[in-house]
């Protein structure tokens, strides 16, 4: 199925600037394709093929490599990638989620990057762009099945985020010498009350099955919780997290929030992206994670003025710097052309801004201060490329920085990295393969009940021990009791 392999240099300058063993094509030679799958919340953007060719512009002169977009929407991209790898289609890079990077890996549908010395020989780029540390934080099991990327590392926890325009109508003082607003749990709990009295025919917090993740102490070995650390990781020891009072506490005020109104009944099927729900102005505040411009990206994201609050640390989970990894899947047509795109994608500003922005003039424009914004007539609203996820992205730090951002953002955002609350198994990657067959059950005992619990349909006191007891009889300890000691002999070599 493979085709030939590019062979001749097109400069030895050239080839220079790609690194050692970079892929290079002459003017008479077949151009390589490579399928670049990723994701948005809402899908393809309308204008993914015009931003396509511009990034085709570049590579297919410089590299012999074109690129085609495949952009799934949030919701249906798990899904999508499983039933793609499965069927053996073609995909050659693919983002990943924390919760499937380690499935995908242990199924055997992503490539060992270190294999032949791929990554050594045709990505020297994303080694300096990256660092082999943080590389290896992706490794399951001693084997690099795919690549951090450049990003907030760290999480400001317990965050929401509320549009101005409903504080304003409570009369919340708002303070804007702050991108953040730090307040107490309790706090924010009268301000959903007062937002509810005020506006009762709007739903005034849409939980996630991811909510309780973002505002927990919870550290979720392996991408999971079916043992987790607690209080951020201080100890190394495995926990249950279903039997734990952290758990107890969150599904219980999630159940307070839905007996009192607040939470829509159709919030546990309806699968549209909160920042959808905010834009259209039936949703009025959503949970998100805290980083330097998360007010500008929530902004942008919801179609208006996003208030942040954050009741919790800035934090660095075991699987932070694994929470978004690219790989290449064993389905890739060429596997040195897979990592010789990756390679530009971590190095090159141009692809970079293309992916997070789309084409300058068009979707974008950058201002005298070096800040993007949008071209006069273009808003979140009308542009055809805007996603507002560059922190999906191979390397944001690349990106051109939007504007109402501080122009050092990407410097604020390293230094927000640096000084948060870091768990004690920070680097550790769960290995599954030993408990696989428990993993499977206790996972479907969870899809079972997590909408209904997490989201407040059902009274905790009852609903928490029954879910707990199947997944114990389905074998919740025995991976509980594989985290712990995998852990454990990680932590012996430290």
């Amino acid at each position: 199925m493979k085709k030939k392999v590019l062979a001749m240099l097109l400069t030895t300058a050239l080839a220079t600037s790609l690194g050692a063993g970079a892929i290079t094509a002459s003017a008479d030679e077949d151009v390589k394709k490579v399928i670049l799958s990723f994701y948005t919340w809402t899908g393809a953007p309308t204008d993914t093929e015009m931003v396509q060719e511009a990034m085709n512009e570049i590579t297919r002169e410089k590299l012999g490599i074109e690129v085609e977009l495949q952009i799934s929407d949030f919701a249906s991209y798990q899904q999508n990638m499983t039933l793609a790898l499965s069927a053996g289609e073609q995909i050659d890079i693919m983002a990943n989620l924390s919760s499937t990077y380690a499935n995908f890996a242990q199924q055997g549908y992503l490539m060992d990057l270190n294999e032949d010395d791929l990554l050594s020989t045709y990505g020297q780029g994303i080694i300096e762009a990256l660092g082999q540390e943080n590389i290896d934080a992706c490794e399951i099991g001693g084997v690099l099945y795919g690549l951090p990327n450049n990003r907030d590392w760290a999480q400001g926890r317990g965050c929401a985020a509320i549009a101005r325009q409903y504080l304003e109508g409570i009369g919340y003082e708002i303070d804007d010498s702050v991108e953040i607003m730090r307040i107490t749990l309790d706090e924010l709990n009268e301000i959903y009350e007062q937002l509810h009295e005020a506006y009762p025919d709007k739903e005034v917090y849409r939980p996630t099955t991811t909510s309780m993740n973002q505002f927990s102490n919870v550290d979720a070995l392996g991408g999971n919780v079916f043992g987790v650390l607690l209080n951020n990781g201080e100890s190394l020891t495995v926990e249950n997290l279903f039997t734990s009072d952290f758990y107890k506490e969150y599904c219980a005020r999630m159940y307070e929030y839905n007996q009192k109104g607040y939470i829509s009944q159709d919030a546990a099927t309806d699968t549209t992206a909160v920042g959808e729900l905010v834009k259209a102005g039936s949703v009025m505040t959503y949970t998100t994670g805290g980083k330097p411009g998360i007010k500008v990206q929530e902004t942008g994201l919801s179609g208006q003025d996003m208030v942040i609050f954050q009741t919790m640390d800035n934090y660095i989970s075991s699987t932070s710097l694994a929470g978004f990894p690219w790989a290449i899947p064993i389905n890739t047509e060429d596997a040195e052309v897979a990592m010789t795109y990756l390679n530009e994608l971590y190095t090159n500003a141009d692809l970079m801004n293309l992916l997070a922005w789309g084409i300058e003039g068009v979707h974008y424009v950058v201002n005298e201060d070096g800040l993007a914004t949008f071209p006069e007539g273009v808003d979140a609203t009308n542009s055809g490329y805007y996603h507002s996820m560059g922190w999906e992205l191979p390397n944001q730090f690349l990106t051109y920085v939007w504007e109402g951002n501080n122009p050092d953002l990407w410097e604020e955002m390293k230094e927000f990295n640096n000084s948060a609350v870091v768990s004690s198994a920070s680097g550790f990657t769960f290995n599954s393969e030993n408990v696989l067959n428990q993993i499977t059950a206790v996972q479907n005992i969870y899809n079972e009940y997590q909408a209904s619990i997490e989201l407040g349909f059902v009274d905790p006191e009852t609903a928490i021990p029954e879910m707990n007891d199947k997944m114990m009889a389905a074998g919740l300890q025995d991976i509980i009791d594989e985290k712990q000691a995998q852990l454990d002999e990680w932590a012996a070599t430290k």
